[in-house]
């Protein structure tokens, strides 16, 4: 009887443990939320984010925060998310404080941008899940960057492009 009781004790004790054990292990894994804030430098003419590089797990969350009263957005390159994925793209942030989130589902390399900001390239990347070590980001091509040139114009004037060389080169349409 005493055996019995002992096996029955042992078994109720296990199955608690495991059911703790389990729910440790279920807490975490929790979904997290990661900070990315959209910095814009005006005394050194930078616009970056910050982190440039981040590394998160699927299911969790990405709140991007304007710091100052500078318009931002981010959105996906055409390309710049994995297969079966879906690219992503924020409304324009236009005051301090403001935020942004989305959440990252499916594993893989996500690469975006701001698409004002672009030209000085104010780029990141999110590395969801277990990633190649070789996955880096990218630089985009300029059929790319060619096909932001509409949407880009809308912020800048030719004028503007061109005093970027670096971006000027890019907006000028040549064969690859």
């Amino acid at each position: 009887m005493t055996r019995t009781r002992n096996v029955g004790i042992v078994a109720a004790l296990s199955v608690f443990c495991f059911g703790c054990v389990g729910d440790m292990a279920q807490e975490a894994r929790a979904p997290q939320e990661h900070i990315v804030t959209a910095v814009s430098d005006i005394d050194e003419m930078r616009m970056y984010f910050e982190p440039r590089r981040l590394e998160i797990a699927v299911g969790d969350t990405v709140t991007w925060v304007n710091e100052e009263a500078i318009e931002h957005n981010m959105m996906s390159y055409p390309d710049g998310y994995p297969e079966g994925g879906e690219g992503f793209e924020s409304p324009f942030l236009e005051k301090a404080g403001e935020t942004w989130s989305h959440t990252f589902d499916q594993a893989g390399v996500y690469e975006y941008h701001c698409l004002p900001h672009m030209i000085m390239g104010m780029r990141g990347t999110v590395f969801v899940g277990d990633t190649p070590e070789e996955a880096t980001r990218r630089k985009p091509s300029r059929d790319q960057v060619w096909a932001y040139r509409e949407r880009l114009l809308e912020y800048f004037a030719q004028e503007d492009i061109d005093a970027f060389p670096r971006a000027s080169q890019v907006f000028t349409k040549t064969s690859n």
